[in-house]
């Protein structure tokens, strides 16, 4: 129990530094624009379409878009696009009958949480160790305690901040969009968010781990984004590696990426959820691990 007490007085730790530094402020507000110049951009680019096909088609305008889109979405011709599009027939089940603006927060969340993650997340232990704030922490606690108050401070953090993200994105909705009800998006906004949020479980242990290797910021943030970059391209390039070799086993080294999740992700019901969980909670904690075991062999 002490031990738990300990992780949890350093994840507060992290969070009161985050508040009296601004940079939880600054981390809401990134995740909030974000999410919300995503939604935006989007619909416009929809409207612009859909004004375009009005013309087209000698239809009047509607003063909101998502009119047309709506309808496109359900048409059989546009559902056969989509499932040719999507590789997993169980995932397209699950998102057929989803609403547009609910799915483009989706893709956002899951495409910007590996990036925000290290520029948030990338340099929280290697500025502690560059400026020496480690030894006054660690003679209260382990190391071990230490890192993992670091990891459950900043997954908090994420988790907020994300949920931030969601209302965002469901504002910009329900004032642009036709036909969204007041309060029809917000619980699947809401899930979306708890999913991207698993999603960067992963990455925010990839990027402590590499934090606790570097004494520099700016090079623990450097090789995050390396990482980001290497693992997003790892599964196309193993896929090519099997059709050239002929080598079936080089497919498990998938399970390195956390994109290898994702169709768990986008999929309804507890069961793929506690599945990507488990897969992305445990590359969260081994890569942190990897660079824990770096960390407790030199001199803070």
């Amino acid at each position: 129990m002490k031990t738990l007490y300990r992780i949890w007085q350093n994840a507060v730790g992290e969070w009161t530094d985050a508040i009296r530094s601004r940079r939880a402020l600054v981390l809401l507000l990134l995740y909030l624009a974000s999410a919300a110049c995503c939604m935006y951009g989007t619909i416009s680019i929809l409207g612009r379409m859909e004004a375009e096909l009005a013309q087209v088609l000698q239809l009047p305008e509607s003063e909101k878009t998502g009119v047309v889109s709506a309808t496109l979405w359900k048409s059989k011709p546009f559902q056969r696009m989509v499932r040719a599009g999507v590789r997993n027939d169980l995932v397209y089940n699950d998102i057929a009958g989803r609403h547009p603006a609910e799915l483009v927060y989706a893709w956002f969340a899951f495409f910007c949480a590996p990036l925000l993650v290290v520029l948030v997340a990338g340099n929280r232990v290697s500025d502690d160790l560059r400026s020496g704030a480690v030894r006054y922490s660690i003679v209260r606690c382990t190391r071990a305690e230490w890192s993992l108050g670091k990891y459950f401070g900043q997954a908090t953090m994420i988790a907020c901040a994300l949920a931030v993200s969601a209302v965002g994105a469901w504002i910009v909705a329900v004032c642009r969009l036709s036909g969204v009800g007041a309060f029809e998006l917000l619980p699947a906004m809401f899930g979306w968010g708890l999913r991207a949020w698993i999603y960067s479980l992963a990455w925010l242990g990839i990027a402590l781990g590499l934090s606790h290797v570097c004494r520099s910021g700016s090079r623990a943030t450097s090789l995050g984004i390396f990482a980001v970059v290497l693992l997003a391209i790892l599964p196309p390039l193993l896929r090519k590696s099997v059709e050239w070799t002929g080598c079936a086993w080089l497919e498990n080294f998938d399970l390195l990426a956390p994109a290898s999740a994702k169709d768990y992700l986008w999929r309804r019901g507890c069961a793929p959820l506690a599945a990507a969980l488990c897969q992305l909670g445990t590359l969260g904690f081994a890569s942190l691990a990897l660079g824990y075991a770096v960390f407790r062999r030199r001199d803070a």
